[in-house]
């Protein structure tokens, strides 16, 4: 995809030596509600996931057809990706206004059967492994006056503690 739109880099630092994590892409068209008006330009996304739940699968072991090596364990990862666009209407007045979004979003990690000697599920039943996400950027461009085409990568680490 050729985004030619605004491009936010997000706020945390990713983390240096990620040894468990995967970066996912979520694009999608946002229409500006019924209730607000016209949008002229765009001034700012902002985009908070923010983790529901985690769960732990059994999968296959051996390679999957993207050719990712499948150890045999993923953790499903659940968020609410909390979004607002904050922009200017196109109205005589270049009133500021923003609007709303969410929605749920679930992506796997792979992980090996043991981490430092410990049963992987055993770590996810003690609470003992940490999922942190990370917004890396942010595109989007105006389609029309009511729809926004965003592009979100997010970056979800995970880290046994």
């Amino acid at each position: 995809m050729n985004f030619t739109g605004k491009c936010s880099i997000g706020s945390n630092l990713l983390p240096t030596d990620p040894k468990y994590f995967k970066e996912e892409l979520i694009s999608e068209i946002l229409t500006i509600p019924v209730q607000k008006p016209d949008m002229e330009r765009i001034l700012k996304v902002l985009v908070n996931p923010k983790l529901v739940n985690t769960k732990i699968v059994e999968t296959e072991v051996g390679m999957s057809n993207e050719g990712q090596n499948l150890t045999g364990y993923k953790l499903v990862v659940e968020f609410n990706i909390q979004e607002k666009i904050v922009y200017v209407a196109n109205e005589k007045s270049q009133s500021v206004h923003a609007a709303h979004f969410e929605n749920m979003k679930s992506i796997f990690v792979v992980l090996p059967k043991e981490i430092n000697g410990e049963d992987v599920c055993q770590l996810v039943r003690a609470n003992r492994i940490t999922v942190t996400p990370y917004v890396e950027a942010i595109k989007t461009r105006i389609l029309d006056c009511r729809r926004i085409q965003k592009c979100v990568m997010l970056f979800v680490d995970v880290k046994i503690c």
